[in-house]
């Protein structure tokens, strides 16, 4: 059955022109959709990550209609500001879908934590069918943080409504099989079919290899001749940021060895001030990169970072990943075997796995890569190839329009 006159609708926090991770995958997934026949329209928040400049209510791009609600925009670095605005686009979105004509299925993306609800509330309403995709897993990663504790009433409602949300939800998308885990963990077994693991993607389009030495974003930084260690993306909490800066501190008589981080978050004053504290002259901050510079940036490193704080496995799969894998580059990772990076890295060959805070260990591994030069390029060979057949946005996106095919098959 084919997919023409086909519709949806997304609801997530972040989207075009919002190109943080979460809107540049929803927006690209989108696109590609359309290419199969399915109509998608979009509500989404005002912007709170680049700034807060408002954008209007009501755009289209590239066909599809965008819908932003009326939302608080405070510092998203603070938690309280974090807190009003994702509570604010939940009642907005809340309002637009009741106030809605039409049966399309909704898309849901767990940002805000708790935007699932807004899918369990609409199926009883109005029986509209909902697939759940769990970016990051709440109460879990709150009470991790120390935020909430593991017996308090909030935790145990937190995790009844999700119960509620699992259970109506037509099918449960999760970015990593030790989310998949999780989830299904949680679920009566005849409904651990519904929970598909379906991981992230870059576009090979946008981000390819670039021989470093006709790198214009080298040149910007002024670091030829450099071994440069990057990460790029969000330094939020749950992210062992901590032990990149310890690492670059034990390195820091290595004048040939640069670190460059690229991105904010949570963490970002923090390792800032670490870096003030050590006097080191070994470690670049810079901001975001641009969505077109990113074939730049990602390929100017000769090794790539990606962090995760012990405790969070399982509830959070950085989607960097697939960008790094795009640039074919090698990748140290910073966390507990039992990830889906982790898996991933072992699987295709293409870096190194490390425990946090295993600040010797990030170190060794650094100069281990410096040196060994051929098994290094060896390594972002084959992180390449493997994005190229399992990881690109038209993969992905197929795999998603399976499971819409049942939804709509199903109706």
């Amino acid at each position: 059955m084919g997919n023409q006159g086909k519709k949806l609708t997304l609801v997530s926090q972040y989207f075009y022109p919002e190109m943080i991770s979460t809107g540049h995958i929803l927006t690209e997934l989108l696109v590609e959709l359309a290419k199969k026949g399915i109509k998608a329209s979009v509500i989404c928040a005002q912007p709170t990550y680049y700034s807060n400049h408002k954008i209007d209510k009501d755009i289209t791009y590239k066909g599809m209609a965008i819908r932003r609600t009326i939302n608080t925009q405070f510092d998203k670095n603070s938690l309280k500001g974090k807190l009003f605005n994702s509570f604010s686009f939940f009642i907005a979105t809340l309002w637009t879908l009741l106030k809605e004509q039409g049966d399309n299925p909704l898309v849901l993306v767990t940002n805000p934590p708790f935007l699932g609800l807004v899918g369990l509330i609409y199926k009883i309403l109005k029986r509209r069918p909902y697939i759940l995709i769990i970016h990051d897993l709440y109460p879990d990663i709150a009470v991790n943080m120390g935020y909430i504790g593991h017996d308090s009433l909030v935790a145990q409602v937190w995790k009844k409504i999700n119960q509620w949300i699992y259970h109506s939800a037509s099918f449960i998308v999760v970015l990593g099989r030790d989310v998949q885990n999780r989830i299904r963990g949680q679920l009566p077994a005849k409904q651990h079919r519904k929970v598909e693991f379906i991981p992230n993607w870059a576009d090979p389009e946008l981000i390819f290899p670039i021989d470093q030495s006709s790198n214009p974003f080298i040149n910007e930084l002024g670091l030829h001749g450099k071994f440069l260690v990057q990460y790029s993306g969000n330094m939020g909490l749950t992210h062992d940021m901590e032990t990149i800066i310890e690492a670059a501190q034990i390195l820091r008589y290595d004048e040939t060895i640069h670190f460059v981080l690229i991105g904010g978050g949570g963490k970002l004053a923090k390792i800032k001030k670490m870096v003030r504290d050590y006097s080191l002259k070994n470690v670049t901050f810079l901001p975001y990169q641009p969505r077109d510079s990113l074939k730049y940036s990602l390929c100017s490193s000769h090794v790539s970072l990606i962090s995760l704080e012990r405790g969070a496995e399982g509830l959070s799969v950085p989607s960097k990943l697939y960008g790094i894998m795009a640039s074919g580059r090698p990748i140290i990772a910073i966390m507990p075997e039992n990830t889906e990076v982790a898996f991933t890295l072992k699987e295709f060959k293409c870096g190194i796995v490390i425990p946090p805070k295993d600040i010797l260990s990030m170190a060794k591994a650094t100069t281990w890569l410096k040196k060994n030069e051929s098994e290094r390029k060896a390594m972002g060979l084959r992180a390449h190839m493997a994005f190229s057949k399992y990881f690109t946005v038209q993969r992905c996106a197929e795999q998603y329009n399976c499971l819409l095919k049942q939804i709509f098959s199903e109706r």
